[in-house]
């Protein structure tokens, strides 16, 4: 089996490796493939012939929040996420009518820390130290009256730019209520690999709207290539970056991203994780060991 080193979803690695080496012939002659996080410590067997992520202080920028809008300011990139501020008084003068606000920490992932206020509260309203404030989306698609997020998958390496084709929605429990400063409505899906929960995940590809997401997020995707381009120099046949991006589908058909996670979660459901996340990354392998994929779509260069 071609040989890994992995500190996260260690058991969906191992499969797709597995799977691919059944193409290979001379996978002992490959390079060690390697997912660590170093959120977690040092990987102490990584060796610099390794194919493993961008450095964290590369990726950082668009795992942050406020880091992330900085740059889509500096870009003058409009239009792919909703207004988002690192200062109330930005929010406050924000030319459009609001109904609600979400706060978000800007360095935690999966609905931690979020609040949602109403738009009576803004004003008044002191945001928390290294937060952001972003506009409430409330014109969505909906799946049985619930609200849905969508995740998208894109891969960076060699200084190009792929797009998974598939990925999933993680539908809400509560039925969606515009104006509802909810948590349990607008953000909570915990318990989501619980069958009573309520929460339900279903692949993006089994979606009516699928083909009209992929093309909106691919669209959506070459609009950031300025907000990436730090990741896309900073990758190289040995230097890769997967990033999960997390989106809300209009109910006008459009799509807006609402944050990109540079290390993303990847254990969800087993079917989620046996028809999306393993066939991610068997087909990420695949292009780094020159079998190419059908999975993927290059969107840059």
């Amino acid at each position: 089996m071609m040989k890994i080193t992995v500190n996260r979803a260690e058991k969906l690695f191992k499969k797709a490796a597995e799977n691919l080496s059944k193409e290979l012939v001379n996978f002992d002659e490959l390079p060690v493939f390697s997912y660590w996080c170093k959120f977690y410590g040092e990987n102490p067997d990584e060796g610099e012939e390794d194919i493993r992520l961008i450095d964290a202080a590369v990726y950082n920028h668009l795992e942050s929040k406020s880091m992330l809008n900085k740059l889509l300011v500096k870009h003058n990139i409009q239009g792919v996420f909703p207004a988002t501020y690192n200062r109330v008084a930005d929010a406050v003068n924000y030319g459009k009518e609001v109904n609600i606000w979400f706060v978000k920490p800007a360095h935690l992932s999966g609905g931690r820390g979020i609040q949602v206020i109403s738009n009576d509260r803004l004003k008044t309203f002191e945001l928390p130290q290294f937060h952001i404030i972003q506009e409430g989306i409330e014109n969505i698609a909906l799946i049985g009256d619930r609200k849905f997020t969508l995740r998208i998958y894109a891969l960076l390496w060699n200084k190009s730019l792929y797009l998974f084709d598939d990925g999933f929605a993680l539908v809400h429990g509560p039925r969606y209520r515009p104006g509802s400063t909810d948590y349990k409505v607008q953000v909570d899906h915990r318990g989501f690999q619980n069958g009573r929960s309520g929460i339900e995940m279903q692949m993006l590809s089994t979606l009516p709207q699928s083909i009209n997401i992929m093309e909106k997020a691919a669209s959506s995707m070459r609009k950031l290539l300025p907000v990436l381009e730090e990741n896309l120099q900073a990758s190289s046949p040995l230097r890769y970056l997967i990033l999960g991006i997390d989106g809300l589908l209009l109910d006008n058909g459009d799509l807006k991203f609402i944050e990109i996670n540079a290390i993303p979660n990847f254990l969800h459901t087993p079917e989620i994780d046996e028809k999306v996340n393993i066939p991610l990354f068997e087909h990420v392998m695949r292009i780094m060991v020159a079998l190419g994929s059908d999975r993927f779509l290059q969107l840059f260069p």
